[in-house]
């Protein structure tokens, strides 16, 4: 799709989720959400989309009730990436995204007798300027990652990360040589 159409297209559905569903929802410059985007937003939900922010592939977002979302500029999100708001999710500007990040500000409930719950436990998240958040990374309820981090693949962030940091997961490959039996 040409991009001067996914603006416009992109416009007319922010418009209509401004309108219609979220009236706390801010637009700065352009977004370029795909067209098979899910953006959910409530009512009673703030949401601050900055200038020249990109999406390929399908994205979903969901801010509930009373939580805030805050996308900086030119931030860049991959294929199937999820953002899950019930507090407070912040990204700086300059941020990129690879493909099946999720970002969870939030985690059932649960008790032994009940099992899982229908409630939520909720923390802010802060995710700093220019950082790169490589693919399948999970972010989870409570953290704040610095400015100009490098997440790397596979990583399940549950702890900060101050500014400056890399952070790798450390799965050892264990490399044999084929041997013949008889």
């Amino acid at each position: 799709m040409k991009p001067y159409l996914k603006v416009i297209i992109n416009k007319i559905k922010l418009t209509y989720i401004k309108v219609i569903k979220c009236k706390q929802l801010k637009l700065f410059g352009y977004q370029l959400f795909s067209y098979n985007s899910k953006l959910l937003f409530s009512k009673k939900s703030c949401v601050y989309l900055g200038d020249k922010i990109i999406n390929d592939g399908r994205i979903t977002i969901i801010v509930d009730d009373n939580a805030k979302l805050i996308i900086g500029n030119n931030v860049y999100f991959n294929e199937n990436n999820m953002i899950s708001v019930k507090s407070s999710v912040e990204i700086g500007d300059g941020c990129q995204f690879g493909p099946n990040v999720k970002i969870f500000d939030n985690n059932h409930m649960f008790t032994s007798n009940e099992g899982v719950l229908p409630l939520h436990k909720s923390s802010p998240i802060k995710i700093g300027k220019k950082c790169w958040i490589s693919s399948d990374v999970i972010i989870l309820k409570g953290v704040s990652i610095g400015d100009n981090c490098v997440i790397g693949a596979g990583c399940i962030i549950k702890d900060d990360i101050p500014s400056k940091s890399i952070v790798t997961l450390q799965n050892n490959l264990k490399i044999r040589h084929i041997e013949d039996k008889a």
